[in-house]
């Protein structure tokens, strides 16, 4: 199916952006890993809820200091993409980033690969946790991509914090969004710079 970046993410892209928060301590590496393990391994069930998203304002979180090469979207477009299941949040969390998803690879004409072994030329597969402290919730996302071997050849990874005290529920489908926003644009970014 193919799809595509709206015209004002299309412009975003093209701008300098504020810096993305990436992990700050060497410590919350392993804390990462051990939230993310137990949340693969419970079962989440929760009925099945389609949350619009309010119009994002997202500068896709690349830090203003990296200067930037080109953005070469038709290069992009070249090659199939495979967004595997996501692991480590509910589905009302997930559906909003999910449909975000959609939403920009419909704009930007990007094909999804409907089977990760025989059509997808880069798989992308999502970790996602949460941690709460001092009033905040703070979302943390990894992406690996990898290639139609399964090598992982990059990774994307950083945080979103929220106010609040009540983990998943603290989220705003808005906050999904730009977490889909940062994640798709450094995807193209890394493709248009690196891809064969």
């Amino acid at each position: 199916m193919p799809v595509t970046l709206s015209a004002s993410v299309d412009a975003s892209l093209k701008q300098k952006a504020t810096p993305l928060l990436l992990f700050k301590s060497s410590a919350t590496v392993p804390l990462l890993a051990s939230v993310l393990l137990l949340a693969g391994c419970s079962a989440q069930t929760t009925s099945e809820k389609s949350a619009a998203l309010a119009p994002l304002t997202s500068d896709f979180g690349q830090p203003a200091q990296v200067a930037q090469a080109p953005l070469n979207m038709a290069k992009v477009r070249n090659y199939k993409l495979y967004i595997a299941p996501i692991i480590g949040a509910p589905l009302e969390i997930v559906t909003p980033l999910s449909l975000r998803f959609d939403d920009i690879l419909k704009t930007q004409s990007i094909t999804l690969a409907s089977n990760m072994e025989t059509e997808a030329d880069y798989i992308l597969k999502g970790y996602l946790s949460n941690l709460t402290e001092n009033n905040q919730t703070s979302v943390l996302y990894v992406w690996d991509v990898m290639d139609k071997q399964g090598n992982r050849v990059h990774r994307l990874q950083g945080q979103e914090k929220v106010s609040g005290k009540n983990g998943w529920s603290s989220v705003p489908a808005t906050v999904m969004g730009k977490i889909a926003d940062d994640t798709l644009a450094d995807y193209f970014r890394w493709v248009s710079a690196n891809a064969p």
